[in-house]
């Protein structure tokens, strides 16, 4: 699945934002997260539903986050988030991508975006 900003003016123009996005699916993997896998590439995310927070405890380098609301708006944007962090709880979060620290500063994602998975 790929992770792309839509052109609220012109729905066919699209921004990518990550080319190869992994679902956490189950308890264990939301948990844990990023946490057990290897460092995300420049064109991956990883993606979790039903988060209004994440941390960064055992990962051994940064990340970018994007959150997002049920119909998939940007509603906070976190750069370079170091290991051994806390995010702050997000209010009417639904879900967040995660991606390669740096990947924010590369895009002109902004709060108020939407992100369509597809």
């Amino acid at each position: 699945m790929r992770a792309v900003k839509v052109d609220t003016e012109d729905p066919q123009k699209e921004e990518l934002i990550a080319a190869e996005v992994i679902t956490a699916r189950n308890f264990f993997s939301r948990l844990f997260g990023l946490t057990v896998r290897r460092k995300l590439k420049a064109d991956e995310g990883f993606y979790i539903e039903y988060c209004s927070s994440i941390h960064t405890f055992g990962m051994r380098y940064s990340i970018d986050a994007v959150f997002l609301d049920r119909n998939y708006k940007v509603i906070a944007i976190y750069n370079d988030i170091r290991p051994f962090r806390v995010t702050q709880f997000i209010k009417n979060s639904f879900s967040v991508l995660e991606i390669c620290s740096g990947t924010i500063g590369k895009t002109s994602l902004s709060i108020g975006d939407i992100i369509r998975f597809i």
